[in-house]
């Protein structure tokens, strides 16, 4: 840091210049005395620029829960597969009395799943899920319309900035690279409201000085408030933990993942939404820092078991390259690089995958693995991939039920042709296993400088 003042007198200068390492050194003991712990480094966000902690090159990352390092070391050790990523839900609600705090041994959950992932080389991520499993009020009993009762609840929100704090104390002890996605769902609900009031988040009520927490005194009670909270709390006790503004692909009211419109404008879709997330803690405001990073889910269950698939020949409107427009566009108007999150494991290779439970097919794995570069020109920089629900193909056994080899089936563009035998249990077949480690032994895809413009095929 340079440090210059230029109004002064050389005298008052060389004054002041042994004064502000003094008063430095001071707010930093006055951070000790206040927190118990040793400082943290004050967080800044540079805007198009990689978060400390993410690889420069487009890397890949995979859901795994606690104690579930077995078999990501196996797939490295004998594959090749270098998941540089892992991720894990905390979920279960603030005041329930069965939310993340309680698992495994109470209180420790959050910092055991950052030690584990630590001591075998994973950049250890979180799927904060916590607002909608809360006990609250129903709103008009809809999921949207709970979410946003809960959101505006004095109550329920008091318990939930208590939770959030725990969390981001659990990982500035840790004190190092953390990635959370927070709260998915919530902020498609949150711009589908602002709709009503011009796009912009703080026309949405919210409880955040009114929850009586002590840190957010002064914070306006709207979900741009909520969102500044959150960061305002990131920044005073875990500066080291990366977070991601999550955008809902049906946030606008257009559902980009089902709408077969040929004419469907999506880069007028994500001009409006990145003016929507622009109220909702993409910019800076009273010394708060904002979100590091965006984050999409493409879809939360394979397309074998929904029926809702993405045309790879990129012919049909519901394709990949219309995505990747749109990621284009959000992430050049956002100047926020992109996680793909909760990407579908299923492929249309292997004969375990056979549409049944844990066995469900999908071609977005494959899709991206074969197109990196689309992607990463798109602005997208990580792949997390995880199945929604249990009856999806996951990346080990999850289904318990061994190496699977039943007749091809036919599916979206695939006259049987998963005919390729696994000899892996895995519940994909070995799919990502075996495509994600050639990936990494043929040498990642660098991924391009702050100043890159992206653009989409």
């Amino acid at each position: 840091m340079n440090v210059q003042f230029p109004s002064l007198s050389p005298r008052l200068r060389i004054v002041a210049m042994i004064v502000a390492p003094l008063l430095a050194l001071a707010v930093i003991f006055a951070v000790w005395w206040n927190t118990g712990q040793e400082p943290i480094p004050q967080r800044t966000v540079t805007k198009g620029a990689l978060p400390a902690g993410i690889p420069t090159h487009f890397s890949f990352g995979v859901e795994s829960g606690l104690h579930g390092t077995t078999d990501l070391n196996d797939m490295r050790t004998r594959n090749g597969t270098a998941w540089e990523a892992r991720y894990q839900y905390l979920a279960a609600g603030v005041n329930t009395g069965n939310g993340w705090q309680t698992w495994e041994q109470p209180g420790q959950f959050a910092t055991l799943y950052l030690q584990e992932s630590q001591q075998n080389n994973y950049l250890p991520a979180f799927v904060y899920y916590m607002l909608l499993q809360s006990n609250g009020p129903n709103g008009d009993g809809s999921e949207k319309g709970k979410d946003l009762a809960h959101l505006a609840d004095p109550g329920v929100m008091k318990a939930y900035f208590a939770d959030w704090t725990q969390l981001m104390r659990d990982i500035g002890k840790y004190g190092k690279p953390a990635l959370v996605v927070v709260e998915p769902d919530l902020w498609g609900y949150i711009e589908q409201a602002a709709a009503d009031h011009q796009d912009d988040a703080a026309g949405v009520p919210a409880s955040v000085a009114s929850s009586g927490n002590a840190d957010l005194v002064g914070y306006p009670d709207n979900a741009a408030g909520f969102a500044r909270a959150l960061l305002h709390l990131r920044d005073k006790y875990a500066p080291n933990a990366m977070l991601t503004l999550h955008v809902s692909i049906w946030g606008t009211g257009t559902d980009l993942g089902r709408d077969t419109n040929a004419s469907l404008d999506v880069a007028t879709l994500a001009r409006r939404q990145a003016s929507f997330l622009a109220t909702a803690g993409l910019q800076a405001a009273n010394g708060v820092s904002t979100f590091d990073l965006l984050s999409i889910d493409i879809a939360d269950r394979d397309s074998g078991e929904t029926g809702v698939w993405w045309d790879p020949t990129n012919k049909a409107p519901n394709s990949f390259n219309r995505f990747l427009r749109y990621a284009a566009t959000l992430s050049s108007e956002t100047e926020r690089r992109i996680v793909l999150w909760q990407v579908p494991i299923g492929n249309q290779v292997y004969q375990t995958e056979n549409n049944t439970q844990g066995h469900y097919q999908d071609n977005k794995a494959q899709y991206i693995l074969g197109h990196v570069a689309d992607f990463t020109r798109a602005g997208v920089v990580m792949t997390l991939f995880g199945a929604g629900g249990i009856e999806g193909s996951h990346v080990n056994d999850a289904r318990k039920d061994g190496i699977t080899n039943p007749a091809p089936v036919s599916s979206f563009q695939c006259d049987r042709c998963n005919k390729q035998k696994s000899e892996y249990a895995d519940d994909d077949g070995g799919y990502l296993r075996l495509t994600v480690g050639q990936y990494y032994k043929n040498g990642p895809y660098p991924l391009p400088g702050a100043d890159f413009q992206p653009t989409a095929p």
